[in-house]
């Protein structure tokens, strides 16, 4: 499987919007106001994300890139979308912020709780939809 380092933050940032995007919440709401279809359910955390074709027309549409990836690490992104320097990656089961835990026990958490901690811990912004 092919991974691809992305440079952009405002599609790094979409990526994030679209995990946190479940039905049935205010941000799956938002993303079926724009007639494109939210994650049914929330999925749990991994190193390695990946898109549907579906999933790439949400992210196609809050980015405005052209080209989506299929397949990415989601460190990466979270790199790209905080846009402050500092390195993001998993370590076993915690989520490290260059050589500090910031997030233990990703292996328990879906998608929508770990980005929510991402904001709360104010490394990311809010998505906006």
């Amino acid at each position: 499987m092919k991974y691809i380092k992305l440079r952009n933050e405002a599609l790094a940032s979409a990526i994030l919007a679209y995990f946190y995007a479940v039905e049935g919440t205010p941000e799956g709401d938002a993303i079926h106001a724009k007639r494109l279809e939210p994650l049914r359910s929330d999925s749990q955390v991994g190193e390695q994300g990946g898109l549907t074709e579906l999933g790439k027309d949400i992210v196609k549409e809050l980015s405005g890139a052209k080209r989506i990836p299929r397949d990415f690490m989601i460190g990466d992104i979270v790199t790209i979308a905080a846009n402050n320097g500092k390195p993001y990656y998993f370590d076993d089961s915690d989520f490290v912020e260059g050589d500090k835990t910031i997030i233990t026990g990703t292996h328990k958490m879906k998608y929508r709780e770990f980005i929510g901690e991402l904001i709360k811990l104010k490394i990311i912004e809010t998505p906006t939809y």
